[in-house]
């Protein structure tokens, strides 16, 4: 990696609905591709809309009542638990895209299929008393931490990063910047001094540049001439910056620049103003920034609320300022 030395450089879940459809996806991804092909049994258009509440979601288990219309029908049942259109419908939206695409008439059965596979594999677990294992107990209130961190988050964070918020960040950040300058250089890394000269000797008597990166320079893009590609002042060293933007293009640096790596030879190839980029450019970049910035500060939030203690191996309490304050240094980069 140049720029290493030239820059700063659901585990298992209860019985309920809600579980039972994460499940079934798990499933599904693992047996659709064999199972996709079977002929269609569907003889009807396509369902209505997963939506609404069944009248057989008030007791989960009561018998199933086979064609009965509900705005969320049964469409079947495993010793009594039913199975809703809607766990259908929830799972078809987790398949991948070149199957998603397909009549909901040629999944139907494969995904009712499944879901009945996993009601089964469920109940002959509780009648083993699988969920009595300790283990598994853990796992099941891990997985449920999962669900609650995310559930929280969704509720919390994500709604603060909308289009105008993005939009407000891309302006403070691009709006008023100049084209920046960036250089296309190579460079050559050795130990000592004494060797940087010695590259810059033998560069002078009309030796080829990449040639002697590939043969000499300790840095892994040795094998590419020492090519960094293009960069802007703030992604290197202010030292290698300061030599590498003052060179036209085909100059090579009068000295060699030392920084914590060793001694760099740099020779510059081109030089570009670039424009600021525009904002679908940027858009996903920003958002992830910008969701990044808001999950900190509500998990700030949320900790802020509770009593919370540190512990070494040994028991000794850690005390609340001896660990590094991230959270300062990556907001500022999203203002």
């Amino acid at each position: 990696m140049p720029r290493r030395t030239a820059a700063k450089r659901c585990g298992p879940g209860s019985h309920a609905r809600g579980a039972t459809r994460f499940a079934v996806c798990l499933l599904f991804g693992g047996g659709i591709l064999a199972c996709v092909s079977a002929p269609p049994v569907l003889a009807q258009s396509d369902p209505p809309s997963p939506g609404g509440t069944a009248d057989a979601a008030a007791g989960s288990d009561a018998p199933a009542v086979p064609g009965r219309t509900l705005p969320d029908p049964v469409v079947g049942s495993v010793e009594g638990h039913p199975i809703y259109l809607s766990d259908l419908g929830e799972a078809a939206k987790t398949l991948p895209d070149n199957l998603r695409g397909l009549p909901f008439q040629t999944l139907y059965p494969v995904l009712l299929d499944r879901m009945i596979d996993h009601e089964a594999l469920v109940i002959a677990a509780k009648r083993q008393g699988l969920e009595q294992d300790k283990q598994i107990q853990r796992d099941i209130q891990a997985a449920t931490g999962r669900i609650l961190e995310g559930a929280y988050l969704g509720d919390q964070a994500a709604p603060q990063v909308t289009e105008t918020a993005i939009h407000a960040l891309y302006d403070r950040r691009y709006a008023n910047r100049q084209a920046t300058e960036e250089v296309h250089a190579r460079h050559i890394l050795v130990t000592t001094e004494a060797e940087a000269r010695k590259v810059l000797d033998d560069l002078h008597k009309g030796a080829d540049f990449a040639t002697l990166a590939r043969v000499l320079s300790k840095d892994p893009d040795a094998a590419s001439g020492g090519d960094l590609g293009f960069f802007r002042r703030e992604q290197v060293w202010p030292s290698f910056a300061d030599s590498a933007f003052s060179l036209r293009p085909g100059e090579v640096s009068p000295n060699p620049v030392k920084n914590e790596f060793g001694w760099h030879v740099i020779k510059v190839e081109e030089r570009r103003l670039v424009a600021p980029p525009g904002y679908s450019e940027v858009h996903d970049q920003l958002r992830q920034e910008l969701l990044a910035k808001v999950v900190r500060q509500v998990t700030a939030t949320a900790k802020s609320q509770l009593t919370i203690h540190r512990f070494n191996l040994d028991g000794a309490e850690i005390a609340s300022d001896s660990r590094l304050n991230v959270t300062g240094a990556s907001d500022s980069q999203t203002r």
